[in-house]
């Protein structure tokens, strides 16, 4: 089971701040700006846990990246501990050159294990949740590196899912 203070931020509180700003999560990712209201936002979600359910916020940030026409704000979460634990969040959109940017879409890369023989091994699962809360699993992910995670979105975009 994946711990509370992640999980929830992950899947309520980071998917609710992409979809409601909108481009403008790309663009606070652009300008640098987006980390910090990040920070305050795992804070608040952590302040109605229980004490011993609180994480502190190591290591989570905010990066803007581009490959070719896919924009994405890229999310370094705290270390995942546990399976289900998110290692990047991402919001994309691709630039149509006739419809302009749409609103970002959000892909998550998560912690996850397999049994092979007597043996577990680690490994990522990648996933996507749409604007009307439905999740889509897309099987397993890449490394957890933000270039391997862009290359993977840029592949399930053009396929589509």
């Amino acid at each position: 089971m994946p711990r509370r203070h992640h999980d929830e931020f992950t899947h309520v509180v980071l998917r609710a701040i992409t979809f409601q700003l909108g481009h403008r999560f790309l663009t606070l990712a652009h300008d640098g700006q987006l980390a910090d209201g990040l920070r305050g936002a795992w804070h608040r979600a952590g302040a109605s846990l229980p004490e011993a359910d609180r994480l502190p916020p190591t290591g989570l940030s905010a990066l803007y990246a581009e490959r070719g026409s896919l924009e994405a704000a890229v999310v370094v979460l705290p270390q995942p501990m546990r399976t289900g634990e998110a290692y990047l969040v991402c919001g994309t959109r691709i630039a149509d050159p006739f419809l302009g940017p749409s609103d970002p879409d959000f892909f998550l890369l998560e912690a996850d294990s397999t049994v092979r023989g007597p043996r577990t091994v680690r490994r990522t699962r990648l996933a996507r949740w749409t604007r009307d809360g439905r999740r889509l699993e897309l099987g397993e992910g890449p490394l957890p590196e933000v270039g391997a995670l862009l290359d993977a979105i840029a592949r399930v975009m053009a396929i589509g899912t």
